[in-house]
């Protein structure tokens, strides 16, 4: 075990020495990866990442979708789509990354997560081999990597955002959503995350509820973490959404002439204009694992907020 550790070591270090040079992407520069969270479910989030990786993939982009939600994975389940592996049988040595991936509507590759994993604080040396391996296999296809994180604070969920160079949080006008939103920030910005944080308010029921939602996240965020957060837009409640999931199909392409599906081309094309991050060390899809499955991690969790 204690080679293996000192293996996994060397190659994060040859990982992060790669990554200060060009993507291979079809942009020429970095892969750009970006995370979509929030404090608690049923915000939306699901079907915001499926559209927005659908209308990017129109604009000629190649984006990898994967949901991160090891334990209660539903991404396919959304889509209609039927895994026949998940990621849990790359850990275990079942499968190739190759043999995993799903391609889904309008040319979206997605990684299913599978349920039931355990968390990846606790994967043995040989599994973040195997895994850092696999990503590495894929990071020169693919430009953008989207990250369907699950709901919460637990250990996984804050791995991912923190690994990622962009974090997207999706709230919604209830009291709960946003209280939450704030707590997810305010523990992202405690264990010293530096990639910008959007938020992004969903199900609002005009553009002055979500600006006032927007204020008061931005407010309490300066005045108390002394951080600033980016207003990524909003979209509007409509039942068409809950359609477009019964019928397990992104709303861009059910209700392509809807309002909400005209507002969310609009977000689509604020967050893929924003200039990316200047943080090198911590872009790039191989980056951004090698960062993850770090043994040292991004240290302990202090939950309280």
């Amino acid at each position: 075990m204690t080679d293996q550790a000192q293996g996994l070591r060397e190659m994060l270090q040859a990982r992060q020495k790669a990554e200060t040079g060009p993507s291979p992407g079809a942009g020429g520069g970095r892969h750009r990866v970006i995370s979509f969270t929030s404090g608690k479910g049923g915000v939306g989030k699901t079907n915001l990442v499926t559209s927005l990786a659908k209308l990017n993939t129109r604009e000629q982009q190649r984006v990898l979708v994967m949901d991160a939600d090891l334990g209660m994975a539903n991404i396919d389940v959304l889509l209609g789509l039927r895994p026949k592996k998940t990621l849990k049988d790359v850990l275990d040595g079942r499968a190739a990354v190759r043999d995993v991936l799903l391609e889904g509507p309008g040319g979206v590759t997605f990684l299913p997560g599978g349920s039931g994993i355990s968390e990846l604080t606790t994967l043995e040396t040989a599994q973040k081999l195997a895994l850092l391996d696999a990503i590495d296999e894929l990071s020169a296809e693919y430009d953008t990597l989207l990250v369907d994180t699950g709901a919460g604070i637990s250990p996984n969920v804050l791995y991912f955002n923190q690994a990622a160079a962009e974090v997207v949080v999706v709230v919604t006008p209830e009291p709960t959503s946003i209280a939450d939103a704030y707590g997810m920030i305010k523990v992202l910005h405690q264990k010293g995350r530096k990639g910008p944080v959007y938020i992004l308010v969903n199900m609002a029921r005009s553009g002055t509820e979500a600006s006032t939602v927007y204020q008061r996240l931005a407010l309490a965020s300066d005045r108390f973490l002394g951080l600033e957060v980016l207003n990524l837009g909003w979209l509007p409640k409509d039942s068409r959404l809950e359609n477009a999931v019964r019928q397990q199909k992104a709303l861009v392409d059910l209700h392509p002439r809807s309002k909400v599906a005209a507002r969310m081309r609009k977000v689509s094309d604020r967050l893929f204009s924003l200039p990316q991050p200047d943080v090198s060390a911590e872009s790039g899809m191989v980056r951004f694992w090698s960062h993850l499955l770090d043994e040292e991690g991004p240290g302990q969790m202090d939950l309280s907020l």
